[in-house]
């Protein structure tokens, strides 16, 4: 796997495509390692197309497509795993890379971003990885000692969650599930 994502790595460096990893790798990197095959990608929406031709390069087919999300297989030739990518607005793209963290090979979003992206997952209706999220914003907020106690932690998981967010993670914290 990671010669997979050094190539990704080098093909964003290369041609300038825009991305953060997302999903399990990042939450790997993040400090909660994971099992994870595929690799997401969170890409500003005005590169859609762009990222789209160089996958194809790579021998990848889109197998399905949505407003946000396209998500590609390796040729069967191929010993590639999947690979997704969701899309976002330019501004909200900038906004999470300003919050980087430069892992390697690829980068993600910070850790508070991280987990406002997980519970942003968590309330997509056809979402079928809740408990997986709920498992990976946990372990993160553990991993990081990160508090509700801080004004600006406490805003993010409210935003982004709600209250029954603030109590999970308050009982996660005391000691809970």
């Amino acid at each position: 796997m990671e010669s997979f994502l050094t190539t990704i790595s080098r093909l964003i460096e290369k041609k300038n495509l825009p991305a953060l990893m997302i999903g399990g790798h990042a939450v790997t990197a993040l400090g909660h390692p994971r099992a994870t095959y595929d690799l997401d990608l969170l890409i500003p929406r005005s590169s859609a197309g762009k990222w789209k031709t160089e996958l194809f390069k790579l021998r990848y087919h889109l197998f399905a497509e949505s407003a946000n999300f396209h998500q590609f297989e390796a040729h069967p030739d191929l010993p590639l795993p999947p690979l997704d990518l969701m899309l976002v607005d330019d501004d909200v793209f900038q906004t999470l890379e300003q919050s980087k963290i430069d892992s390697k090979p690829l980068a993600t979003p910070g850790v508070v971003a991280m987990i406002a992206l997980k519970l942003h997952a968590i309330h997509q209706p056809a979402r079928d990885d809740v408990a997986k999220d709920w498992s990976d914003v946990l372990a993160l907020v553990k991993a990081h000692k990160l508090s509700l106690d801080d004004p600006e932690f406490s805003a993010t998981i409210l935003k982004h969650g709600g209250e029954t967010a603030i109590r999970r993670i308050q009982a996660s914290l005391a000691g809970g599930n």
